[in-house]
This record gives structure tokens, sequence and C-alpha cells, in this order.
């Protein structure tokens, strides 16, 4: 059986080889290699990050959110966790990635997954996004308690000891992230309504790709 080298986390010049870390031009939304000096355009949409301890309503609100937000690729975090399994900080580097990948089509990427902000600033993908707007779903202690139990037993969030690390967790983010939004208090409608009003006017110009009619490139690299 034949095993894979693990790829550098580091984004490099494919040209040059991973020896050849791309680095962000602190004056322009490019990414250039100091070897080379190819310079690759990023694209400078906005990242909305939906942060929230567990119980707090993140996966819920993302269906209202696609129907109020159809200029946004909104996702949520839990259907690539086995991800996390090789690290936490190679989860979030990878949807990192995929708000990039999504960038490149022209569109914004809304990501509701628990997620903190000197987090992501350290990961190498950073570099590829614009500006990284957060937002933190919360709610009282005694109603997380309860969404909490209220969980089947192989989420293994539903003992005392998870329940007080998640309360810990929001404890943390209500203090620290604004805005935030009581979910308690609001259908999972008004919520994603207050959501999308916060997301609109940071959206900017949403350029839309133009199609290729032939003129954009040459022959097929060989």
């Amino acid at each position: 059986m034949t095993t894979l080298e693990r790829p550098p986390a580091a984004l490099f010049c494919l040209t040059c080889g991973p020896q050849a870390v791309l680095e962000r031009d602190p004056a322009a939304p490019l990414l250039r290699c100091a070897s080379c000096d190819a310079v690759t355009e990023v694209p400078a949409l906005p990242l909305f990050v939906l942060t929230g301890a567990s119980g707090t309503g993140k996966t819920t609100v993302t269906v209202p959110l696609r129907r109020l937000l159809p200029q946004c690729e909104v996702f949520e975090g839990d259907p690539i966790n086995q991800i996390a399994a090789l690290g936490w900080g190679l989860f979030y580097d990878t949807w990192l990635r995929i708000a990039h990948e999504v960038a490149l089509n022209g569109r914004p990427t809304v990501l509701c997954t628990s997620m903190m902000p000197d987090r992501l600033e350290r990961l190498p993908a950073r570099k590829l996004l614009g500006p990284v707007y957060f937002g933190n779903l919360d709610c009282p202690d005694d109603i997380l308690a309860a969404r909490l139990r209220a969980r089947p037993a192989w989420r293994h969030a539903s003992t005392e000891e998870a329940i007080a690390n998640h309360q810990r967790f929001a404890a943390w983010l209500r203090a620290h992230i604004a805005p935030t939004w009581d979910t308690s208090t609001m259908t999972p409608g008004e919520t994603a309504a207050r959501i999308a009003a916060w997301v609109r006017p940071l959206l900017g110009p949403v350029v839309t790709p133009t199609p290729d009619d032939g003129s954009l490139g040459g022959p097929w690299p060989s």
C-alpha cells in the first residue's frame, strides 16, 4: 500500500515548487512569488463567518439565509467535519480555500461554523481572502443546555461536561464578537432576516465573471 505524502499547508508557487511560498501584496489584492515574481490576483470579496457555540442555531439558520441571500453561497460547517480529525487548523483552512474558490466565481461566502477570529488570521489560506466579518449566534445558558441535552448521545454534546464547555465558549463569544443575535427570542426566519440585513451593506460590488469567448487565452499549456 502506497502512503501519499501530505502536501504542504502553505500557499506556494506551482512553477517554482513548495519552497517558494506566495506572499500577499500589502498594497493590493495580489499574491506574489518572491522567486519568479509571478503575480496572481486575489478576489477581494468578503467572507462572513457566523460563529456560535453548539446549540445556538447555526445549522438551522442556513436554510432561510439561502433564500434571503441569493447573491451569496451559504455553507454550514459540519459536512466536512471529517477533516477536523486531521486537525482543526486544517478544517478551518479548508473552508477558507473553498471560500476563495467561490469568490473566483464572483460570489461571497457566508460560513456558519464555530470559529474564532484569532485562529483564522494565522491560517495559510487567509491571504486568499478579502475582508472577513464575524457575527455570533447566542442564547441564554439554560436554553443552550436544554437544546444540547435533547441531542442524540452519539453527538457527544449532551453530557454535563460538554454542556459546561459549550456554555463557557458561548460566554467568550458573547464578550468578544459583535454583532450577536439571540436565537431564543426570534424564529429562525427572523434571525436570518437580521443577519441578511447585516450582510448586504458589506457586500460591496459583486463582480460577475465574464464568459470566455475564446479571446482570453491561447492554446492549452503542454
